[in-house]
């Protein structure tokens, strides 16, 4: 049997009458399959943390070392250090306000803000008063809101500031009892006469009263919370229809997905790491890294002053592990070449020479073996001179390694990242199962996503499914238990995602089942593998492909803004907004050209035969995307109908291509 086989492992199943006890037999059956294949240490850990909460893993974490420092946030241009002690001091006061205010067990606490101090706060505090915590996006609209404020039937709502207040206050005929609405910033707040609305602080000062009055009651109620109670709701997407809370317990949030972390990436194992936190923490990858893994791990997270503003950031902390979603790296990736194009000539050959030798460099990698000598000699020297002079001006330096997860990353953008020499690895999770699949070599060869993480249980349905099963399975869809039936059948959570082994063992996703299109000529199209390696084009920010029943392909596609009006400066194309920018004839023609480049790397079938430009940004608050910028592919549709049905006015399929006039200027020709 080969190794990988190991990895698709752990025959036994998970079933609630078995994992209610842990006792050694069940532990010695569960972790004896991979004892050769996962270092003993990472399995003590698993089944510690499995009988642990979250904030019995807090105050076990402060009473270890109460005086380092826990996270730093930016405050006024300066970063202000929260040592363990005064994490706990500081959460401790805001949760026996809570329970001042009447908070119970099992009662909904909305939190919206970005990524701030007092969201560390309120999020800690309330899953150690045994209440369930969720995010609320930024970006989700009035309706979206509406929505997970009802369906949760919030108690409490906690503001960064008055922007997420109004968003609350707007909705007319509110059906749940909201009774309390804190906020964080309230310099905006002094004409608001809401009697629900406290601050933050006096929130706090209430819970240093009741803890005079009643000292021990933060301990005695954190140790209350069972690690099989529900910690978090996350929310779906809701690209098939109205988003649906996931229930999360402290148990899957710490076993399934945080602890999987140090498996995937053993280099946060290894000495003390800076994080910094830039995603949502609504985002499940955000909040398990920034809130959790700090529990069991040397890492510091940092928070910038403005989410907008990381590369300022970036330079700041000077990350030794960075996480994020593919378009985060698409978009630093597109800033660094474009500040490539704009740079000397000697820069610019210098670049190209150290990109042939990386190439080079990365391929043996990829095939795992070791590069000649004088090729491992001569990428050194081009790390040196070139890319880690680049990496500088973006903070990214010392990575030791770095993650990308939340969607499917072009392979040809995480290739040029590990050209350049980030350890870049892909990670797969779903809400419903957190960390599922994880590439577990060093500058793994991108395309693929890896193997299964311990101690969880995959393997592929007849129709090619990812079917998963093992701790870390949510425990439901709250108030939908026919939704939960439909995806978890005979123990196995059923993903929605379809797979393929490849001859490494490992699995490679090919796209969303229901995603999966089928031309009129009766040939299946993956839309997403084409859309990625349509946006590994700086130029593209999102590209949305119809085929389903059609004679050809077809995208529309949504350009980068700041990249292409970069490339517009230079090439003296006057603009005046985004829309005669996406109009503007030499942009549709430098579009072509990129989607002609992505054609030559696809089957004639998959090729996009024509495209539109669309003439706006895709704003989330708008409804255009979901909060986390996932297209809703028939809502686009719907969108942009005449763009779409513009592309097949004719019966004759059409092909794109370019013809040098006699000028030499390339002009594309649709024919």
């Amino acid at each position: 049997m080969p190794p990988c086989a190991c990895y698709v492992f752990l025959e036994q199943r998970y079933t609630k009458s078995r994992i209610k006890r842990l006792d050694g037999k069940l532990r010695e059956e569960l972790v004896q399959p991979s004892e050769t294949l996962v270092p003993k240490s990472h399995q003590d850990r698993t089944w510690r943390l499995y009988g642990k909460s979250v904030p019995e893993l807090f105050l076990e974490r402060v009473a270890e070392r109460p005086d380092a420092v826990a996270f730093r946030y930016k405050d006024l241009g300066i970063y202000q250090e929260v040592t363990w002690r005064k994490y706990r001091d500081e959460v401790e006061a805001f949760a026996l306000g809570l329970i001042a205010l009447g908070v119970e067990p099992g009662d909904r606490i909305a939190i919206m803000g970005d990524p701030c101090f007092e969201y560390f706060i309120a999020d800690m505090a309330g899953l150690s008063v045994g209440a369930i915590t969720y995010g609320i996006y930024t970006t989700c609209s009035a309706g979206e809101v509406r929505h997970q404020l009802e369906n949760a039937g919030a108690r409490i709502f906690i503001a960064e500031n008055q922007e997420y207040v109004d968003k609350v206050l707007d909705i007319e005929g509110l059906a749940t009892d909201l009774r309390r609405i804190i906020v964080a910033d309230m310099r905006a707040m002094f004409l608001y006469r809401d009697d629900r609305i406290h601050s933050f602080t006096s929130v706090q000062e209430l819970g240093r009263k009741t803890a005079a009055e009643r000292p021990g009651l933060f301990d005695q109620r954190a140790k209350t919370v069972k690690p099989d109670s529900v910690a978090v709701f996350v929310y779906t997407s809701g690209t098939t229809g109205a988003p649906k809370a996931a229930m999360i317990t402290h148990r899957d949030l710490m076993v399934g997905m945080v602890n999987t972390y140090l498996q995937g990436f053993p280099e946060l194992d290894r000495g003390e790491h800076r994080l910094v936190t830039h995603l949502p923490l609504a985002h499940l990858v955000e909040r398990s890294m920034s809130l959790c893994l700090m529990m069991i791990a040397d890492v510091v997270p940092h928070i910038g002053e403005e989410p907008d503003n990381l590369r300022e950031t970036l330079s700041e902390v000077e990350p030794t592990f960075f996480h994020a979603v593919p378009r985060v790296w698409e978009k630093i990736a597109s800033q660094i070449l474009v500040n490539i194009d704009r740079s000397t000539t000697v820069k610019r050959l210098a670049y190209r020479a150290a990109m042939s030798i990386g190439r080079r460099h990365a391929k043996c990698l990829w095939e795992g073996r070791r590069s000649p000598s004088w090729l491992a000699a001569s990428y050194l020297v081009a790390r040196m001179l070139v890319f880690k002079p680049m990496f500088m001006k973006v903070g990214l330096h010392r990575l030791s390694a770095a993650l990308t997860a939340g969607a499917p990353i072009p392979p040809q953008i995480q290739a040029i990242w590990q050209i350049w020499g980030v350890n870049l690895r892909n990670l797969y999770g779903i809400t419903e199962h957190t960390l599922v699949l994880c590439q577990n070599r060093s500058f793994q060869e991108p395309g693929d996503a890896g193997l299964p993480l311990y101690p969880k249980e995959v393997k592929l349905g007849a129709d090619g499914e990812i079917l998963v099963r093992g701790p870390g399975m949510f425990a439901g869809y709250w108030k939908n238990e026919a939704a939960t039936k439909d995806v978890v059948r005979d123990g196995w959570f059923h993903t929605g995602d379809v797979a393929e082994r490849m001859p490494n063992g490992h699995f490679r996703i090919v796209d969303r089942k229901k995603d999966i299109m089928v031309t009129a000529g009766g040939k299946n199209i993956a839309p997403s593998e084409i859309e990625n390696l349509l946006k590994s084009s700086s130029y593209i920010s999102e590209a949305v492909l119809f085929a389903d029943g059609r004679k050809f392909p077809s995208a529309l596609i949504e350009i980068d803004f700041d990249t292409v009006a970069d490339w517009a400066r230079q090439h003296g194309v006057i603009y005046t907004s985004f829309t005669s920018l996406a109009q503007h004839a030499r942009v549709i023609e430098l579009i072509g050209r990129e989607i002609e480049h992505a054609n030559d790397q696809l089957a004639q079938v998959e090729q996009v035969k024509r495209f539109r430009i669309i003439p706006k940004e895709l704003d989330p608050e708008q409804g255009d995307t979901t909060p986390t910028r996932k297209v809703k592919r028939r809502h686009m549709y719907t969108l942009f109908q005449e763009l779409v049905e513009d592309m097949y006015r004719d019966d004759k399929e059409p092909r794109i291509d370019t013809q040098t006039p006699k000028s030499g200027q390339r002009k594309l020709a649709f024919s």
